[in-house]
């Protein structure tokens, strides 16, 4: 029976088993390599809290073209958490990152175009295979998924001949999950509730299920 099942579903669960790993990956990197430390409680205390408005523009700003030029936005969405709380630093860092996302999109486009073509034009022409049917749907997947180069993905979006309204639209809605919960984690929260637990577990799943529901159709995409 366990054979059976193992059979059956071996593709899924591998799937499982490679992105939970590299989720764990992702944890590691942030409590061992010293990411955090160039958005630390320092800067935040003296350019960001208790600054009004001024502190949420400049915030912006700086986490804006950092993300552009590839900071992982889940740092962008922990400093965010301590500076504003989990509601309003989800909101403030998934908009800088979107804005992010922006910006490496359309520098691509209109400006790095054949730069980027010289350096990824097998990556180029792979997104843009992928990207063009369903790209809203498809891209808000991608986006769900914590591993892979967001960097890249924009880079090459932006040269492809992809839709820039849905894409960035897709991975506005697509950043909001995990911001939430790094915001979550930012927020100086130390021992998260079970419900919050349980939500990032149910998350997780939910990302990997879709994820492996678009490889399943792009996989068959690349056979017909």
């Amino acid at each position: 029976m366990m054979k059976s099942f193992w059979l059956k579903y071996k593709a899924a669960i591998t799937f499982l088993g490679f992105f939970l790993a590299i989720s764990a990956g992702i944890a590691l990197i942030f409590n061992y390599s010293g990411l955090l430390s160039h958005f630390d409680q320092a800067w935040v205390d003296n350019k960001i809290k208790q600054q009004g408005s001024d502190g949420i523009l400049y915030f912006i700003a700086v986490i804006a073209l950092s993300t552009s030029i590839s900071l992982p936005r889940q740092v962008a969405a922990f400093a965010a958490g301590y500076a504003f709380g989990v509601w309003q630093g989800t909101l403030v860092a998934t908009f800088a990152a979107a804005l992010g996302c922006s910006i490496t999109f359309y520098t691509a486009r209109f400006i790095a175009r054949p730069l980027v073509i010289k350096h990824f034009s097998d990556k180029v022409d792979i997104f843009n295979k992928f990207l063009q049917q369903d790209t809203f749907q498809k891209t808000f997947i991608i986006r769900l998924i914590p591993a892979g180069n967001n960097f890249l993905l924009n880079l090459c979006s932006g040269v492809g001949a992809i839709d820039a309204r849905k894409f960035i639209f897709a991975s506005y809605l697509g950043f909001f999950p995990q911001m939430a919960i790094f915001a979550l984690a930012g927020s100086g929260i130390q021992m998260m509730s079970y419900w919050q637990i349980g939500a990032s577990a149910v998350l997780s799943v939910v990302a990997c299920l879709l994820s492996y529901r678009l490889y399943r159709k792009y996989k068959a995409e690349l056979q017909s």
